[in-house]
């Protein structure tokens, strides 16, 4: 094996290990967020009956929270899903062998194909 397979061997798998630690980052960002919602919500609703004023400010200041983490879970979800298919992806080897340019032309490692006869 040549130097370069293995660095690029290396270099492979500690972009699958990066790829796995930022799935499961924005998956722990993501549960968290959740649970802040999930807090604020439930604030809100035990204000939600309450006849001052300022209750009812209270009570539409965790909705607003409730919403903000909300969304944030949800983008979080997104990214952490995105990460699992990258790492996914790299683990199955549906990434290509590398290809490398010198003075412009594309050279691949691999042996190049034997042109075809019009007989084949």
């Amino acid at each position: 094996m040549s130097d370069t397979e293995q660095d690029y061997g290396a270099w492979r798998a500690e972009q699958h290990r990066r790829a796995q630690a930022h799935a499961f980052g924005w998956a722990e960002r993501a549960n968290g967020e959740y649970g802040q919602a999930i807090r604020h919500e439930d604030d809100a609703r035990a204000r939600q009956n309450a006849d001052s004023a300022w209750q009812r400010d209270r009570m539409a200041e965790e909705r607003r929270r409730a919403q903000f983490h909300g969304v944030r879970s949800t983008e979080a979800l997104k990214l952490a899903e995105m990460w699992a298919r990258v790492a996914h992806a790299m683990a199955d080897g549906y990434l290509p062998e590398p290809v490398f340019a010198v003075s412009g032309q594309l050279l691949d490692e691999r042996e190049p194909e034997q042109p075809r006869s019009h007989a084949d």
